[in-house]
């Protein structure tokens, strides 16, 4: 569950924090696994010291949600320290290790020597993320020093296409379905899949490659 502070500094407004822990805090105590779930602390997008400041005011509840069992993502904005230096600060601030590292790859996105400078367990990529020539030298980077740590993304490919899969999925409504148990969603999805699968998109040299777009 992302909380928003992107969408809202893209929009200039601000993130009512109390809004978004009380959702997350809701999820976490209806949930039989909170193993499963991520959740993304506060931060500020671009500004690392008032990221820090974030984090110093609601330490102990995003302590809560680490020891309640859920995956943490810490995003580490960039600014005056290393990424390395602000994964410190933040295993002091949250008083453990026991999260996961934020990597956004959108605004102010972190470089490659950035990159190298963490050592950590669990990774997770922030933002719309096309796999290029760029991000292959940040993730070589992170597994230079962390070769057995856990890597996901907010990417996906299903997110990417919605428009294609709404249209396509209005069409099939009205179309006998084969499998009355399943949903026009899924016959939609599947015929996308046959159409333009995620594996097959061309590079910027007319290569193939695999691409990833924004989640949520």
């Amino acid at each position: 569950i992302d909380s928003g502070a992107f969408s809202a500094f893209q929009k200039g407004e601000l993130v009512s924090w109390e809004k978004v822990f009380f959702a997350y805090e809701c999820v976490l105590g209806w949930t039989d696994n909170p193993g499963a779930l991520s959740i993304v602390a506060p931060d500020v997008i671009g500004d690392q010291s008032a990221t820090l400041d974030l984090w110093a005011v609601h330490a102990e509840r995003v302590r809560t949600w680490i020891t309640a069992g859920a995956r943490v993502i810490i995003p580490l904005q960039r600014g005056e320290l290393s990424a390395g230096e602000m994964l410190a600060h933040a295993k002091r601030i949250f008083q453990t290790d026991q999260f996961c590292a934020g990597i956004p790859s959108n605004l102010a996105a972190m470089s490659a020597e950035d990159c190298a400078t963490l050592h950590h367990h669990d990774f997770h990529l922030l933002g719309r993320v096309v796999i290029n020539a760029e991000l292959g030298d940040k993730l070589r980077a992170l597994l230079a020093n962390n070769p057995d740590a856990i890597y996901t993304a907010d990417a996906n490919w299903l997110r990417s296409r919605i428009k294609e899969i709404s249209l396509a999925a209005k069409e099939m409504r009205q179309a006998p379905a084969d499998n009355p148990f399943e949903t026009s969603r899924t016959r939609a999805v599947r015929a996308i899949l046959r159409l333009d699968p995620y594996h097959q998109q061309p590079g910027p040299s007319g290569a193939r490659q695999s691409e990833l777009t924004y989640g949520t």
